[in-house]
């Protein structure tokens, strides 16, 4: 069995962002709407924690309904919404969120074809 770090990195996926802090977070924000999705939370950490750190949490109201809606499927909800964070590291701006893939794997039928 892997390392808890090795479990966290299959979990979580991160990509290096080309553009400065506030523009990855505009950026984000666009492509969550031009793909259907919902920002529905916006929570910028830079006072609070000294860094450049945000968090956008995001929603799909069709996953989110689907999802709820059939017993079977109301443990997702302590998954929902989805959050992607954007960090500022003295070798770049970062963005990480949930591996989906790995994600859609754990769920079956449309649900999984949602995520």
């Amino acid at each position: 069995m892997g390392s808890m770090e090795d479990m966290m990195k299959q979990m979580v996926r991160g990509v290096t962002s080309k553009y400065p802090f506030k523009e990855t977070i505009e950026r984000l924000k666009r492509k969550t709407e031009e793909l259907n999705w919902t920002v529905v939370g916006e929570y910028n950490y830079i006072e609070k924690v000294g860094v450049k750190f945000a968090v956008l949490e995001v929603c799909n109201k069709d996953f989110a309904t689907k999802a709820v809606s059939k017993p079977e499927n109301r443990w997702i909800s302590a998954m929902m919404p989805c959050k992607f964070s954007i960090i500022e590291m003295p070798d770049g701006i970062y963005v990480f969120g949930m591996n989906m893939g790995l994600f859609a794997q754990m769920i079956s039928g449309e649900l999984g074809g949602t995520a």
